[in-house]
């Protein structure tokens, strides 16, 4: 059945309308000033953590950016480590953050 469909061609009857797709009116969080410090004592700093923590890439990311990135920059921002990695600025921001409790103790 499947292959059938694959298959077979069907002609184009043109009654159907295109396709068109809505996108949102969203803010970008790349654009929102951080302050690391304001985002420990925000009660959705634990869903964060634990979001970013569930990622199936956060145990490389994490050796990735420990090994390989903070030995070049070791101040490197939120912002720069997201834009480098492709992930979200929040995830970069628990990254960093539980490197650093790591370095300290």
């Amino acid at each position: 059945m499947k292959q059938k469909r694959l298959t077979d061609k069907q002609e184009d009857s043109g009654t159907a309308p295109p396709v068109t797709r809505v996108i949102p009116d969203a803010v970008s969080t790349r654009f929102i000033e951080l302050d690391p410090a304001d985002f420990k004592g925000n009660p959705l700093w634990k869903i964060l953590v634990e979001t970013a923590r569930r990622n199936p890439l956060y145990p490389g990311l994490t050796s990735y950016i420990r090994d390989e990135v903070l030995p070049k920059e070791p101040s490197i921002s939120p912002r720069e480590l997201a834009s480098r990695l492709s992930i979200s600025v929040g995830e970069a921001l628990v990254l960093l953050d539980d490197l650093s409790c790591r370095f300290k103790t």
